[in-house]
Order: C-alpha cells, then structure tokens, then sequence
C-alpha cells in the first residue's frame, strides 16, 4: 500500500496519485497553451485528454498486471490504480491507439496534435516522478555516492543499503528533455516530427537510467529489462519514420505527413 499523505473523511489521499494527477493537470494546461500556436482549439485537447487519461492508466496498469502475477490476486485488482502499480510503455501504447481514433474520428491532424502532446508527454512524466519518489517505488541500485537515499525509503526490504534515486534523476532529465523539445520547433521540417523526436528522446533515456534503476527478476528479458526492450523498439521505429517522412518531404515537397 502506498504512503498516505492525508484522508478526507473514509478517503485516502496517496502521495503517488495526487502527483499523477497534478502531472495530468499541468501537462494538459500547457498541451492546451501550446494548442493556440498551431491553430488548433484547446477544447480539443481537453477531450483527447480525458481519453488519453483514462487509457494510459488502464494500459499502464495491464502492462503492469502481466509484469507482476504474482503481485495480483485477481485481474479486477488492475483497476486499483490507488494502489500504484503503472508501466509507461503499456500506458502509451492504448493511449496512442485511443488518440488515433479519436484524432481519425473528428478528422483532427494527428502529425499536430503528436507535436502539441509529445513534448507534454515528457513533463508529465517528469512530475510524476516525483510521485514515485515520495511514494518509495521505481528507486535505484545500491551505490557509495552521498546522495545515495536510504533503503527504508523503498518499498521493499533492502537492508541498510544507500540507493540511486533514480526517481529524481529522471524528473530533473526529463523536466530539462521538455524544455529543448519546446525550444526545437522552429527547427522541424514536417507536421509530426516534434512529436518522433520526444519518443526517440524518452526512449534514449530511459534505455540509459534503466543501468541503474532496481528491477525485480520477472521485469528482465536476458540482461536487459522490458523497458529497455521496448525502448529499443519505440527509439528504433520512430528514427526509421522520421527519416521516410523527412524523404518523402524533399521528394514530394509535402509539409504535412501524419
């Protein structure tokens, strides 16, 4: 169970979800600040975003059930999501078929609405690592450094050992990731490319921060973890497309490929 910050009367206030949502508020406010930019109604953004919430959590949280069986006693517990427990590439992937179809349902551009949220995406991430550090999950290995947090603040027993916070690490990365994403529009050559670039950035760090964050021995594939695995996949994918977008551009001279 996670950690308690307050109740309000039989209600449970988590650490995790107030920053989960907090994370989704700010994200969803600056994606919809972003939205004027591209001409593109913030309304919108503020539909999608109710789908995309509702979608990332129920994929995060699936992902997470067939990460961990052993943690579960039952499939209806997936909907728990109080109770912590989310894995972002399950999130992302039913959230990005979700917001395909609804993008394809309103006849919506999905190569603008990709750049809107992508670099969105990262900061909403960032502050929920936050969550994850007050909360004691998805913390680091053991390390010497004097910044090294202690085991107790983990939710498992590690002994007395100093962990990497790992959390913190990737709230800072990702936090300074989104501040050149939003810098790097100018500079971007078709409709979509922004949005490429923040899944081939996240992908990249996560593939690195994964060296030194704890896993459990059911979330390894070989020597590398499911998401390095995935971030390998995603990273790899979304270079191939951007360089047959960026092709196609000098060919047929078209600005808008998704």
């Amino acid at each position: 169970m996670l950690p308690t910050l307050f109740r309000i009367g039989p209600v449970s206030i988590h650490s995790y979800g107030l920053m989960v949502a907090i994370a989704f508020l700010i994200s969803t406010l600056v994606a919809a600040a972003r939205a004027k930019s591209y001409g593109i109604p913030y309304q919108n953004v503020f539909d999608l975003g109710f789908y995309v919430l509702i979608s990332a959590l129920l994929g995060a949280r699936i992902f997470h059930f067939f990460q961990h069986l052993d943690d579960y006693s039952s499939f209806w517990e997936v909907f728990k999501v109080w109770e912590g427990g989310l894995a972002y590439y399950g999130g992302f992937i039913l959230a990005l078929i979700v917001s395909v179809i609804y993008l394809r349902k309103n006849r919506l551009s999905i190569g603008k609405f990709g750049d809107i949220i992508g670099p969105c995406i990262i900061l909403g991430i960032s502050i929920g690592r936050i969550g994850c550090f007050l909360a004691g999950c998805c913390f680091g290995k053991e390390t010497n450094l004097f910044w090294g947090i202690p085991s107790r603040w983990a939710l498992i027993d590690l002994e007395n050992l100093k962990l990497h916070p790992t959390q913190l690490y990737s709230s800072i990365s990702l936090f300074i990731i989104f501040l050149v994403l939003t810098r790097l529009r100018r500079y971007m050559k078709f409709s979509g490319q922004l949005f490429l670039l923040s899944i081939i950035s996240y992908s990249i760090f996560r593939f690195l921060i994964d060296f030194l964050r704890y896993y459990s021995p059911e979330e390894y594939t070989g020597t590398l973890t499911t998401s390095q695995l995935m971030s390998i996949i995603f990273g790899v994918t979304s270079i191939i497309v951007t360089i047959v977008l960026y092709i196609r551009r000098g060919k047929f001279g078209v600005s808008e490929q998704l």
